[in-house]
């Protein structure tokens, strides 16, 4: 610092030489040297200014979510309270952002994410830990607010189990290629929120945890499409499942642990159009993905091991952009049970949704459910859901 500083006081003191008056006498050394020691001081003070700052510039972004909805489903309705949710977010460092979301509704309070994400590593590298939305497939990484239909589909539910909220790490790697290509690798302790084969409580061996494998890609294939794919599988090792002698009156109860993996694999694919003219309010979007669960079942009330059983499942949705406010679309999802592959659920879901501000909406959707087995009754609900948004939402309305 010591030679910034003189260097700053000779060159004030030359700007100072080449304007003084021609024939003036020159100034003693002594004089240049208190005029130098003075400079000195006078920098000093200036560098340990503090930089001016707003009062609020460390404090976290902040924002909550409102949803609810009324919902008729087989003539029996209800008003539900579905969610408020409080997101923070903000930079912890230069080299690292952390955020957290926690849910209240009437089953109590939650916290649904808590992580934290790298900026800045080397050979584009990005790293997340904590509790987080675990990067398997397409929709089920979404919060419920943000679906394009009011109740997650059948598939996502029952085969993921709700939202993919794990604890755990993440690792993606942007590939240095003439295209965009990301390679994640993630460990968890398991994945998905309602997922009851594994407990997020207590220590386990390395081949109980769940590895996940995703690649995913987005294509241009004109000015105004885009497509993008993504490929992934979930894979848990083995899994510890001890027979349940209140049930089965066995003296000696039954662990299981060999032939128990589970493997989740998915294929998704989303295509967008927007047509130049009709800038962000309207466009197609078309979304799909498809799900293969193999894994050896256990009877829901013995825990006896029953047969491996390898079943699928998915979705498909069209949602047309009319508009500023208007978008609305139909989906239809296929789920196999996962004891018995034959029993098929077939979900056809019309929904509209309406953006009155960029903070508010409001969607309507009717959907009917049938099991392709004689004598079964069809489902149908009828749901209204109403959403706000206050402050700033990490997610917000985000098109999808």
């Amino acid at each position: 610092m010591s030679r910034r500083i003189y260097f700053l006081a000779a060159a004030f003191l030359w700007v100072g030489m080449l304007t003084t008056p021609a024939g003036a006498q020159e100034a003693p050394v002594a004089d240049v040297r208190g005029q130098l020691k003075d400079l000195q001081q006078r920098i000093l003070k200036l560098e340990g200014v503090p930089a001016k700052a707003s009062l609020s510039s460390f404090n976290p972004a902040m924002g909550l979510a409102l949803d609810g909805a009324f919902v008729d489903a087989n003539d029996k309705a209800s008003f539900q309270f579905r969610a408020a949710e409080i997101g923070i977010e903000a930079p912890i460092d230069p080299y690292l952002k952390g955020w957290a979301v926690v849910t209240g509704n009437n089953g109590g309070v939650d916290v649904e994410e808590a992580a934290m994400e790298t900026t800045s590593l080397p050979y584009s590298l990005t790293a997340r830990g904590g509790r987080l939305f675990a990067s398997f497939g397409r929709m089920a990484h979404f919060h419920d607010h943000e679906l394009p239909v009011v109740e997650r589909p059948l598939s996502l539910d029952s085969y993921v189990g709700g939202e993919t909220r794990a604890d755990g790490l993440e690792v993606s790697w942007l590939v240095p290629s003439g295209f965009y290509l990301n390679a994640t690798f993630g460990a968890y302790n398991k994945l998905g929120a309602a997922n009851a084969r594994q407990d997020d409580l207590g220590a386990r061996a390395l081949d109980e945890f769940t590895y996940l494998g995703r690649l995913n890609t987005s294509v241009d294939l004109t000015d105004s499409q885009t497509v993008d794919l993504g490929v992934d599988s979930a894979w848990t090792p083995k899994r510890t499942v001890t027979e349940d002698i209140a049930v089965t009156g066995s003296g000696d109860a039954l662990t299981s642990r060999r032939n128990t993996w589970r493997t989740l694999n998915g294929v998704d694919m989303t295509y967008r159009y927007q047509p130049p003219a009709g800038g962000l309010y309207k466009g197609v979007v078309w979304g799909t993905e498809v799900m293969q669960n193999n894994e050896r079942r256990f009877n829901a009330a013995t825990l006896l091991p029953t047969d491996r059983v390898r079943a699928y499942s998915g979705y498909s949705y069209v949602e047309v952009k009319s508009g500023r406010r208007l978008r609305g679309g139909v989906m239809v999802d296929l789920t196999e049970d996962q004891d018995d592959p034959h029993r098929l659920t077939k979900t056809l879901t019309g929904f509209l949704s309406c953006d009155v501000t960029e903070f508010q909406r409001l969607r309507a959707a009717y959907s009917e459910a049938v099991v392709n087995v004689p004598g079964v009754p069809k489902n149908h609900t009828f749901a209204l859901q109403w959403t706000g948004v206050i402050g700033h939402h990490v997610h917000g309305f985000r098109d999808r």
